[in-house]
C-alpha cells in the first residue's frame, strides 16, 4: 500500500511541477476530502486514476468525480491543487485482500456506501424497537477490520412469543443511475439461533437471511443483485433484525461495473465479477471439443450478480483423450498478496445445466483444495449457488492464486462468478 501511496504522489508532483497552482495539503480541504473519500478504497484508486489524467487546459473537464465537484467545482486548479496532495489517508487501497483499517465515515463515494463500523455505527441512522436489543459497534469480532455491528438481548424481547422488529439500520440516501444494476455485499454471522432472521431492503426490494442459510457462529459473505428501474434515481439500504441475535459487517454497494480492474470494492477478488471480461484472469481450454470465455448472460433467465459470467460449454460426452486428466478448461486468477498465518475468505457461485456433467475442482497455488458439484447441498442445477471456504496462507507463502478447473463427464454447461478473496480478521472460522 505505502508503495502504491508513493507512486500516486510522485506522479502528481511530476505532472503538476509546471503549474502556477498553490498547493495546501491538509485534509480539512473540502475538496480534498471529497475527492479522496478514505474510508473506501475504489473510490480512493479511481482518484488517483483520475489525477493521472487531469491537466490545468481542462482535458478531462467532462470526467471529474461527481461526488467531487460540489466541493470542488469544475474548475481544473482545485483538481490539480487537491492531486498534488496525493491520497494521504490510510485506508487500504492495495487490492481488495487488505483490510479497510480507515476511521473517517464517509456517507457515499460515487454511489458506493461503506459500511465496516470502525468507528462506529455512523453514517447508519440506527433504531433500537425492542428496548431488550441492544445495537453497538464491538471491537475483536469483525470480519475484516477490528469491528462489526453486534445486536444483543439484555433481557426477555419485548414482543414475546411473537415476531417483531427488533432494530434497523438505514443508510444515507445514495444516488443511483436508471436501469443500471448494482450490487450489495456484506458479511453476517448469526451466534447460533434457531428462528428469526436479519432481512435487507433496497428501495423496499429485499432478501433475508436466517441462521439455517449457512453453518452458524461462522461468517458469511452475502451478495445481492439490485437493478435501479426507470423513475429511480436514488435508494437507501435498510437492514432489520427480527428475532435473532447476529454480527454485521463490511457492506458495500456499487454499480456491477465497479468491480472491474484490480481495485474493486472489497471483498471481491480483482476482476471477480467478470463485468469487463477476463481482465487479470486467465482462461484454458485443453479440450478442443468446448468452448470456454466471458459471456453476456443480460436479459436471459439466469439470474446473476453482474450480467458477465465465464462459461464453458461442451456439445458432446467429452473425449478424455483431449482432456488434461478430465479437465475441459480452467480458469486463474491473478496473483494477489498474502500474509502467512492469516486466514482468508474464498467464495463463488458455480452454476451447472445437469447433475451428470461433473465437478468444478478449486486450486489454490496448485493445490487441490475443494470440489464442487451439482449433488452439494443447495447447489442443484439451473441456476448459479453460492459457496465459500476459509484458507490460511502456509508459512512462508505471500501470494495466493485460486485456479477454478472444469472436470466433465458428460455434455453441458459450468459456469464460474462473482469471485471472493478477502482476509478475514474474525475468530471462530
Amino acid at each position: 500500500m505505502l508503495l502504491l501511496l508513493k507512486s500516486c504522489l510522485l506522479l502528481a508532483a511530476g505532472l503538476f511541477a509546471s503549474e502556477a497552482v498553490a498547493v495546501t495539503c491538509a485534509n480539512a480541504d473540502n475538496c480534498y476530502r471529497a475527492l479522496f473519500p478514505c474510508p473506501s478504497p475504489s473510490a480512493v484508486s479511481a482518484a488517483a486514476a483520475f489525477c493521472a489524467t487531469i491537466t490545468s487546459g481542462g482535458v478531462t473537464a467532462t470526467n471529474y468525480p461527481t461526488r467531487a465537484t460540489a466541493a470542488c467545482g469544475t474548475a481544473p486548479a482545485r483538481y490539480i491543487s487537491a492531486c498534488a496532495c496525493g491520497p494521504t489517508c490510510s485506508s487500504s487501497i492495495a487490492t481488495s485482500t487488505t483490510t479497510a483499517s480507515a476511521c473517517t465515515p464517509t456517507p457515499s463515494n460515487g454511489g458506493l456506501v461503506y459500511g465496516d463500523f470502525e468507528c462506529g455505527t455512523a453514517p447508519w441512522t440506527v433504531e433500537v424497537l425492542d428496548t431488550a436489543m441492544s445495537v453497538n459497534a464491538v471491537d475483536g469480532l469483525g470480519l475484516t477490520g477490528k469491528k462489526s455491528l453486534v445486536t444483543k438481548f439484555t433481557g426477555p424481547s419485548t414482543c414475546g412469543t411473537s415476531v417483531c422488529t427488533n432494530a434497523r439500520i438505514t443508510s444515507p440516501q445514495l444516488s443511483v443511475t436508471p436501469g443500471t444494476k448494482y450490487k450489495l455485499t456484506f458479511g453476517t454471522w448469526m451466534d447460533g439461533n434457531t428462528q428469526g432472521f436479519v432481512g435487507v431492503r433496497i428501495n423496499g426490494r429485499g432478501r433475508t437471511v436466517d441462521a439455517f442459510d449457512f453453518p452458524q457462529s461462522i461468517w458469511k459473505f452475502n451478495q445481492v443483485s439490485w437493478t435501479a428501474q426507470a423513475s429511480e434515481t436514488s435508494t437507501n439500504i435498510i437492514f432489520e433484525w427480527l428475532g435473532p441475535e447476529a454480527r454485521l459487517d463490511t457492506i458495500t454497494f456499487a454499480p456491477a461495473t465497479a468491480y472491474c480492474g484490480p481495485h474493486p470494492p472489497l471483498g471481491i477478488m480483482p476482476d471477480g465479477e467478470f463485468e469487463c471480461g477476463l481482465g487479470g484472469w486467465t482462461s484454458q481450454k485443453p479440450d478442443p471439443g468446448a468452448t470456454a470465455g466471458v459471456v453476456n448472460l443480460s436479459g436471459g433467465s439466469i439470474e446473476t450478480f453482474g450480467n458477465f459470467a465465464w462459461k464453458v460449454f461442451s456439445p458432446t460426452d467429452p473425449i478424455p483423450a483431449n482432456q488434461e486428466l478430465g479437465v475441459s478448461a480452467r480458469l486463474i486468477s491473478p496473483s494477489v498478496p498474502v500474509t502467512p498465518g492469516k486466514t482468508y475468505l474464498i467464495g463463488f457461485t458455480a452454476y451447472f445445466d445437469n447433475f451428470g456433467i461433473g465437478f468444478i475442482g478449486l486450486m489454490v497455488n496448485n493445490q487441490p483444495f475443494r470440489t464442487y458439484d451439482p449433488g452439494d447441498r443447495g447447489v442443484g442445477t439451473g441456476w448459479f449457488s453460492p459457496q465459500q471456504y476459509f484458507w490460511t496462507a502456509p508459512v512462508g507463502v505471500t501470494a495466493a492464486v485460486v485456479k477454478f478447473e472444469a472436470v466433465m463427464g458428460k455434455a453441458g454447461t459450468m459456469m464460474v462468478d462473482s469471485v471472493i478473496f478477502v482476509e478475514a480478521t474474525g475468530t471462530n472460522f
